[in-house]
């Protein structure tokens, strides 16, 4: 996918968790892209997974 200067698009994700993995969490998602500035941009999602 290939995203204009000035443009935008949506990510959407999907965690699967099951009732081992309750209590507190920290996903990583490394978008690799082309600016020279920052060329491994990481989003962090924190969760606190309560079955």
């Amino acid at each position: 996918m290939v995203i204009k200067p000035g443009r935008s698009t949506s990510l959407f994700l999907t965690f699967n968790m099951h009732g081992e993995m309750g209590g507190p969490h920290e996903f990583r998602i490394h978008i690799p892209n082309n600016d020279p500035n920052q060329p491994d941009a990481t989003l962090t999602v924190l969760s606190n997974w309560v079955e």
